[in-house]
C-alpha cells in the first residue's frame, strides 16, 4: 500500500494513511480553511519528503534536508517547527517503509554524506594552520586519489541497493478484475 504519493507537483495520501493514528493526529488537529486543511497537508508534506526513500529530497544530509523541506513545504507558516505529533509521524512512517535492504541503504547513505564530508573539508595546503595557530596534518594526494576509485565502485553498488529497494517498495498489488493482491499472493 502507498500511503503517499506525488502528482501536480504536490503530496497526495491514500484515505487509508488517515486510519493511521500518527497522521489522524496531525489531519484532526487543523481546522478547514476553505476547502482544504493547509496546515495538515504541508505537515503530511513535511513528513513525506523528509522521510520517504524516493523523497527528492533524500539527496540533502538529514539537518539540510529540514531547513530545505520546511523552507519549501510549510509555507503558510514560516515560523514552523516540527513538534511533537510530527515526529512521531515521521517515526512511524520510517517503521512503515522499513526493509532490511532500505535500512542498509539509510545507513550507506549517511556514511557517504560522512565520507563527502571528509572530501569537502580534506587540507591539501601543507602551510595551513587550525583556529589556535597549530599546523594541520596535510593529506596525502595519492591516497585520496586512491580511494575516489574504490568510492566509485561503492557507488555503482550503492545504485544496485537502490534500484533492490525501489522493486521491494513498488510491488504491484492489483490482480485481474481490480482487486487487490493478499499479503500472501505477492
Amino acid at each position: 500500500m502507498k500511503l503517499f504519493s506525488i502528482k501536480n507537483n504536490s503530496v497526495n495520501f491514500s484515505p487509508e494513511a488517515l486510519l493511521i493514528p500518527e497522521f489522524r493526529v496531525l489531519w484532526d488537529r487543523d481546522k478547514f480553511t476553505g476547502r482544504m486543511k493547509v496546515s495538515a497537508t504541508e505537515e503530511l508534506a513535511y513528513v513525506f519528503f523528509m522521510t520517504d526513500y524516493q523523497s527528492p529530497y533524500m539527496v540533502y544530509p538529514e539537518e539540510e534536508r529540514k531547513v530545505i523541506v520546511k523552507k519549501e513545504q510549510v509555507l503558510s507558516r514560516p515560523r514552523w517547527k516540527p513538534d511533537a505529533a510530527v515526529i512521531l509521524a515521521i517515526e512511524k512512517y520510517e517503521k512503515l517503509q522499513q526493509t532490511p535492504s532500505l535500512r542498509l541503504l539509510k545507513a550507506v547513505r549517511g556514511t557517504l554524506d560522512k565520507m563527502t564530508a571528509y572530501f569537502e573539508n580534506i587540507n591539501f595546503d601543507p602551510g595551513a594552520l587550525d583556529k589556535e595557530g597549530k599546523k594541520l596534518p596535510v593529506a596525502d594526494i595519492g591516497k585520496a586519489l586512491e580511494s575516489t576509485g574504490k568510492i566509485s565502485k561503492a557507488l555503482a553498488a550503492i545504485s544496485e541497493l537502490e534500484k533492490k529497494v525501489k522493486s521491494e517498495q513498488n510491488v504491484d498489488t492489483t490482480i485481474r478484475g481490480g482487486g487487490s493482491a493478499g499479503p500472501y499472493e505477492r
